[in-house]
């Protein structure tokens, strides 16, 4: 099952992520809270769709990095080291398995790694 995933977001994720405190009081935080929260209830669904699959939890991981959930991105990465190996194309076309994106990713950020 050959999966879109936007590698990008590893890196760029944890860095441009706003935080609730910083957004504006006009409504912005409450939508932006609301579109991660659906995202990670997504990829979460997924997951209990294919739970074997791991390209599945490679995106619930990239959900739980937008949404500041660092510790729960770190445990979601871990597990697609020991579920199926997935390949998955990136935005540019590129091919690349989910073990590879899990394990760049928790080298990419020590601190998950930690946890």
């Amino acid at each position: 099952m050959i999966k879109t995933v936007i590698l990008s977001l590893l890196v760029a994720a944890p860095l441009t992520a706003v935080p609730a405190a910083a957004a504006s009081n006009d409504g912005q935080t409450t939508a932006l809270v609301t579109a991660r929260d659906a995202d990670v209830r997504s990829a979460e669904a997924l997951t209990r769709v294919a739970p074997r699959d791991g390209g599945a939890y490679i995106e619930l991981a990239q959900a739980y990095l937008r949404a500041d959930r660092t510790a729960d991105a770190a445990a979601a990465y871990r597990r697609a080291l020991v579920l199926d190996n997935e390949m998955m194309e990136t935005k540019t076309g590129d091919s690349i398995w989910s073990r590879n994106v899990a394990r760049a990713a928790l080298v990419r950020f020590p601190q998950m790694s930690s946890r």
